[in-house]
């Protein structure tokens, strides 16, 4: 296994693709979204997500692509530009693959302005005059249940009418035989059958002797004996030639659709795999939609803002995800993480590497649209115990046997990168350097992480040494985070906090897994002065820290609430201001109107005074 099958295999991302694939309508859909290929430039990172992004629009404006549900033909496809003749539920398929190609085309024309992505992906799908004729072939020869059509040619109307003719009679002259008295005591039942394309009856065993003709089937039980009888051996053998004729006749009809299909099914393919590649967009879309995702801002600086990240694993399993916000700009190299043990460090490395995964994938992140991810071209992640008994290893021999191996791969690559700007590498390291002497372990992963910041990657590193804290505190390029522990709970509450290191809180979750007590007060003893001081500042730290993050999110909300009020006021104040200028108009119209018709009644008195005078 590779460092990148292992870091997938870690960070549980096939896990999270097969939860995609459920999203998929085709079979070539599901295996695009199972086999995701991953983009290693920031460009083509942020031409898939807009794909998506697009995708997700039309969805959601009740405008979607016709369903993607289509067969594979690859294989139909490939048989015919060897010659051979398609069966006709293939060709079938052929024809439901050709009217999806042009239903698309037409559907991603019409949006040519508005999804600008989602049309250079489905290129493919404008050839569509090309494959007209061989879709109106096949239209006209075959129904869409899949069978052939009568007609398909003249000459198969011609003989498949010759044939019903020929049975019609069959079904006449048996009719005869089943009502003659000759037949009355001979037959078992007053029924016909047919066997290996023949009309036959069922006869008594005991008495087929009677009945001259040729025997093709027995009963199981062995009491009726399925009978051809003399008078209906010729006018079998005209349906059986009649039937051969129209099997030979159909056999030419998909011989020539196969062949049509042939000449064109480079274009086929083409349109086949655009169909493909929409069905994967369309499942990344959906898969967004159901993690309520978003699309965020890329850059290739190893800039990570999340903000109100949650693992989109445990959002699709669970109903609440506590989300946090992880943040490393370009001047972090390293993230020291500390804090308990099951208060939510592993979860924060998977995030971190999920995402620089699914960005680079096209797929939306559950996280606030505000957020903004780095395009990682390689991402690495030792994370579990790496024992492997197998090869005689321990879990440091085989931890350090990954970082030996890490470190000579980084080296080779750089040594053969020949671009100015070397490419970013994510490291996420789960307690490095564990299960050895303390003090040497801590040395050796303070070095190993000063090592890795030289080189210029992006590390997250979990850790319970005292000395990394520390570290990360004073040196530049390093910082702290913190998963915080309830201490009056005794319960993790899964939350993070930047720039605090974190206290392991091990004595306090002991007791709330049942330790005697007894024995946590001899182990608090035996602690260093220092030791129990340096717990006791951390656990201080972070409920100064969730002070404050409490606060802020009162503010936040109280701000929220001052914006709404605010807006409120302003349409209210729009709503008096429009209803006086409304009242205003009213009234100089009402004056006016008055007016008008005081001078109107003015001018009638005028003339009505000059028209007495006269």
């Amino acid at each position: 296994m590779n460092l990148f099958e292992q870091t997938t295999s870690v960070l549980e991302w096939p896990r999270l693709l097969e939860a995609l694939a459920g999203h998929a309508r085709s079979t070539m859909g599901t295996a695009r979204c199972r086999a995701l290929e991953l983009a290693t430039s920031l460009h083509d990172s942020q031409r898939r997500q807009q794909e998506t992004t697009e995708m997700g629009q039309l969805q959601a404006s009740g405008e979607a692509l016709p369903p993607l549900a289509f067969p594979d033909i690859r294989d139909p496809l490939d048989r015919a530009r060897k010659g051979a003749a398609l069966e006709v539920h293939e060709l079938r398929d052929c024809a439901m693959v050709l009217e999806l190609v042009e239903e698309s085309g037409r559907f991603v024309g019409r949006h040519q302005h508005d999804a600008p992505a989602l049309v250079s992906v489905a290129h493919p799908l404008q050839s569509v005059g090309e494959l007209r004729p061989v879709k109106t072939a096949l239209d006209a020869a075959i129904h869409p249940e899949g069978s052939i059509k009568e007609s398909a040619t003249p000459e198969l109307r011609r003989l498949t009418r010759q044939a019903q003719a020929l049975k019609q009679q069959m079904r006449h002259q048996v009719d005869q035989i089943l009502r003659s008295r000759r037949y009355e005591d001979i037959l078992q039942e007053q029924y016909f059958a047919q066997r290996e394309g023949r009309y036959v009856i069922p006869v008594k065993a005991g008495m087929r002797g009677r009945v001259p003709g040729i025997v093709h089937d027995v009963s199981a039980s062995g009491a009726t004996v399925f009978l051809e009888p003399r008078e209906l051996v010729e006018l079998n053998n005209s349906i059986k030639v009649a039937d051969l004729e129209i099997e030979r006749e159909v056999r030419r009809i998909l011989r020539e659709l196969s062949a049509l299909v042939a000449a064109q099914s480079e274009v086929v393919l083409a349109g086949l795999d655009a169909l493909a590649v929409l069905d994967g967009i369309s499942a990344r879309a959906l898969f967004g939609r159901q993690l309520k995702a978003h699309p965020v801002g890329l850059n290739a600086e190893g800039r990570v803002r999340l903000l109100r990240a949650r693992h989109p694993l445990l959002v699709l399993s669970k109903e609440q995800v506590v989300a946090n916000d992880i943040l490393l700009d370009e001047s972090i190299h390293v993230l020291v993480i500390s804090g308990p043990n099951t208060g939510g460090k592993t979860v924060t490395l998977k995030i971190v590497g999920l995402f620089a995964l699914m960005v680079r994938a096209g797929l939306h992140l559950p996280c606030d649209a505000e957020s903004e991810m780095a395009i990682f071209p390689d991402v690495y992640a030792d994370i579990g115990d790496a024992q492997d008994l197998a090869r005689d290893l321990s879990s440091f021999s085989a931890h350090m046997t990954q970082m030996i191996q890490l470190l000579d791969e980084t080296d080779r690559q750089r040594r053969s990168d020949t671009n100015a700007v070397p490419r970013q590498w994510l490291l996420l390291l789960d307690e490095p350097v564990t299960s050895t002497d303390p003090t040497e372990g801590a040395a050796l992963a303070e070095a190993l992480l000063c090592r890795l910041a030289a080189l210029g990657m992006k590390v997250v590193a979990t850790t319970h040494y005292g000395s990394l804290k520390a570290l990360a505190h004073t040196m530049p390029g390093f910082a702290n985070a913190a998963v915080e522990f309830d201490v009056a709970t005794l319960s993790p509450t899964y939350r993070l906090f930047m720039g605090v290191p974190g206290g392991s809180s091990a004595l306090e979750i002991a007791g709330r897994l049942g330790m005697d007590r007894t024995l946590l007060d001899e182990a608090r003893q035996k602690l260093h002065k220092d030791d129990q001081v340096m717990e006791t500042m951390l656990q201080d730290l972070q409920a100064t820290q969730r002070q404050l993050a409490d606060d802020l999110a009162r503010a936040v909300e109280a701000r929220r609430e001052a914006e709404q009020a605010e807006q409120h006021a302003k349409a209210q104040l729009a709503h008096l201001e429009d209803t006086e200028r409304e009242a205003q108009k009213g009234l100089k119209r009402k004056l006016s109107e008055q007016f008008s018709r005081a001078r109107a009644e003015v001018q009638a008195t005028v003339d009505a005074v000059k028209g007495e005078q006269k």
